[in-house]
């Protein structure tokens, strides 16, 4: 396992968790305390947080009233402290004796989250999903992804081969009524009929009331409002690729997405149904357990679309990705390498896991923060 020689303690504010219908999920968070829990390292928060067993009372961020944000040296937030829960700033986060380092994270869906707040400028860091290399930010937002937490690796530990899969495209999304995102009603409207031929599309769609009654999933299905499902995951493991598209098209002026210009400009081409080269709220937990289950991600395109997180993936290595405006040349190549997908499935899954598991999620944080510590 890898090590790290930071030795400080981290704290985390949280918030208690509601009805399965109304809790927030603070994924990203979750995912950097598996990492920390797993490297030894204390996650201190102001209340017992993310049960870990149902027959335990043992918390992934644990209360103690002897440790307070100043008996550490790290100090973390999360959108759903003001997105879910909506509080105020912390009393005396940033006092000026403070010791510790500030980080927020900012896993919040919008071109306009709290991160972009001229008051966020005080965190030390952001470190922020869904980032854009096209896109200009403030100083201290960095580009960060949802990761795979100890959850999902728990689901998706044994898995099958390709060649003792259904070789189908898993379609998932579920937008029944209206869909939001503007690249997918493109993925459906263009991608679909024409990927069909040569990887068939299954739509399978689990609704979120459907819950496994067994304790640990029960518990997991309430405390990730409803995110949690066994039969999802076994979706995974059984089709050779999943369609894991999302997000909404944005032109290319202004470049801060989070101008009333930049905001008014998405809604138009998402009407109009218009595409561009930048893609905007693309990260998603769908294509980080896709990989963790070896099960091919089809998404658009990262370096077309400008899509920038730490550690880059290969297209058709890690992962199909797809240029939009040119569907035809993807589909063709699918159809001529029918092996492809047995690589792509290994490959990935092993870049996802030496990159966004838990504890290189955890160790790329304190690498980053180290800088001011």
């Amino acid at each position: 396992m890898q090590s790290t020689n930071f030795s400080g303690k981290v704290y985390f504010y949280c918030i208690p968790p509601d009805t399965p219908e109304k809790t927030g999920y603070p994924h990203t968070m979750i995912c950097l305390g598996d990492g920390l829990k797993t490297l030894g390292i204390d996650a201190y928060a102001n209340i017992n947080y993310w049960r870990l067993a149902p027959e335990t009372e043992e918390y992934l961020f644990r209360h103690d009233p002897e440790i307070t944000p100043d008996d550490c040296s790290i100090v973390v937030l999360n959108q759903d402290w003001f997105q879910v829960a909506n509080k105020p700033f912390p009393q005396h986060l940033f006092h000026p004796n403070r010791k510790y380092i500030t980080v927020y994270l900012d896993s919040d869906d919008g071109s306009k989250t709290h991160a972009y707040k001229p008051e966020f400028r005080q965190f030390d860091f952001i470190f922020k999903v869904s980032c854009n290399r096209y896109f200009k930010y403030p100083g201290n937002i960095h580009p960060w992804a949802q990761g795979i937490s100890s959850r999902m690796l728990r689901e998706l530990e044994n898995i099958l081969p390709i060649q003792a899969r259904k070789r189908q495209l898993l379609v998932n999304f579920r937008e029944p009524h209206k869909i939001k995102h503007s690249v997918r009603r493109i993925v459906r409207k263009e991608l679909l009929p024409q990927i069909d031929a040569a990887l068939p599309v299954n739509n399978v769609v689990e609704g979120l009331d459907n819950f496994s009654t067994e304790p640990y999933h029960y518990m997991n299905w309430s405390q990730t409002g409803r995110r949690h499902s066994p039969g999802y995951f076994q979706s995974l493991k059984d089709y050779a690729a999943c369609a894991c598209f999302g997000g909404f098209f944005v032109t290319p002026v202004p470049r801060d997405p989070s101008t009333a210009t930049s905001r008014l400009l998405k809604k138009i081409l998402s009407k109009l149904e218009w595409k561009s080269n930048r893609i905007t709220d693309w990260d998603n937990w769908r294509y980080w357990e896709s990989l963790a289950a070896g099960c091919v991600s089809v998404r658009e395109d990262f370096d077309k679309y400008g899509f920038m997180i730490p550690v880059m993936p290969e297209n058709w290595r890690h992962y199909i990705g797809i240029d939009l405006s040119n569907i035809k040349l993807a589909v063709d190549r699918i159809a001529s390498e029918p092996e492809i997908l047995e690589k792509i499935s290994i490959e990935g899954r092993q870049w996802a896991l030496e990159n966004y598991s838990p504890v290189p999620t955890a160790l790329r944080f304190l690498n980053t923060v180290s800088e001011k510590l």
